[in-house]
């Protein structure tokens, strides 16, 4: 059987955001059909890393097969981390080093490719997107009254549902501007500032939340579980961010047919195509109010949220995964 040591320095350290999740994911995935460890210094066929660490750098080289999933690059860290732009010129430096470590790189989306090649990441690039478990995250999920009931949401509230870290990248700002053009509407925001210090404008995001309307509830941060109750509680799941690469928290909310609205971006139309709906600062109040009153386009929209869901369920993407482990 296949031997898989797979890195997440999350584990070990801070977990509570999108690569801890697809780290969580890709091993429940693996180990359906391999010989599955995790963060630990042991001789195995594959050394799979999700973090660029030192860790996991060092645990790396011990891989008879090396394979790294590329979450971050330049582009996801503005926005994310404080003072960015002093040391994103040698950061991309150390990326594109790690990333040459490895036998095969794989990018999240096409658009990582892009920027990976553009980097000068000169070793094969396979893209793979994150994926999650589609019945796993449906059988752990209540019903929308359960969830409801289990977080003291009014059963006749519309909630609008936004998850991740608080920061400024994830177009915090929108979403609370898009809560006061809506006053009759609750706006719930699951996450909060898990890096400390290290947070791009720390202080203007805390200012922000505590001036926000009585319609906007930041909840700081959950765990998955308690996440995934947010979503079964949700009606419509809205991330205004303005970059991303594969967000775990659109998988997991497409797995719960949630309607999905997102920032007009094309590497999002590259990845899911019409089964999103798409608006920018001036159209998206207006989006969410003609959703909540049109019962006929949740449905619609639920169902595209379903068939996005099916795209990337971990059970459809596996034998990708182990074609390129068997391909190094």
């Amino acid at each position: 059987m296949l031997k898989v040591n797979v890195v997440s320095e999350s584990a070990l350290t801070v977990g509570g955001h999108g690569v801890h999740s697809a780290y969580l994911e890709h091993v429940s995935m693996l180990r359906q059909v391999a010989d599955v460890t995790t963060n630990v210094a042991r001789r195995v066929d594959v050394q799979h890393a999700h973090t660029i660490g030192p860790y996991a750098k060092s645990l790396l080289m011990t891989g008879r097969r090396r394979v790294v999933t590329a979450h971050l690059t330049p582009g996801s860290v503005v926005g994310s981390l404080r003072a960015h732009r002093h040391w994103n010129a040698a950061f991309t430096r150390y990326l594109r080093a790690f990333y040459n470590g490895a036998d095969a790189v794989l990018a999240v989306s096409p658009a990582v490719r892009d920027e990976l090649v553009q980097m000068g990441v000169d070793q094969p690039v396979h893209v793979v997107p994150n994926t999650v478990n589609v019945a796993a995250i449906r059988a752990r999920s209540p019903s929308s009254g359960e969830a409801r009931e289990r977080l003291g949401v009014p059963a006749d509230a519309f909630v609008v549902l936004g998850v991740g870290q608080v920061q400024p990248r994830k177009g915090i700002s929108t979403f609370v501007e898009c809560a006061r053009a809506l006053p009759d509407l609750s706006f719930y925001w699951v996450g909060g500032i898990i890096f400390g210090p290290l947070a791009d404008r720390r202080s203007e995001m805390r200012r922000l939340m505590s001036n926000v309307p009585s319609n906007v509830f930041f909840t700081g941060p959950r765990s998955r579980s308690t996440v995934f109750d947010h979503l079964a509680a949700a009606d419509l799941f809205f991330l205004p961010s303005l970059q991303e690469n594969c967000p775990m928290t659109v998988l997991e909310a497409a797995a719960l047919h949630k309607p999905i609205l997102l920032r007009d971006l094309p590497q999002y139309k590259d990845q899911y195509g019409d089964d999103c709906t798409y608006g920018d600062d001036v159209s998206f109040a207006q989006l969410i109010d003609r959703l909540r009153g049109d019962r006929d386009a949740v449905a619609q929209r639920s169902a595209g949220a379903a068939a996005l869901g099916a795209r990337f369920d971990s059970r459809a993407n596996l034998q990708r995964l182990l074609d390129i482990y068997e391909a190094i």
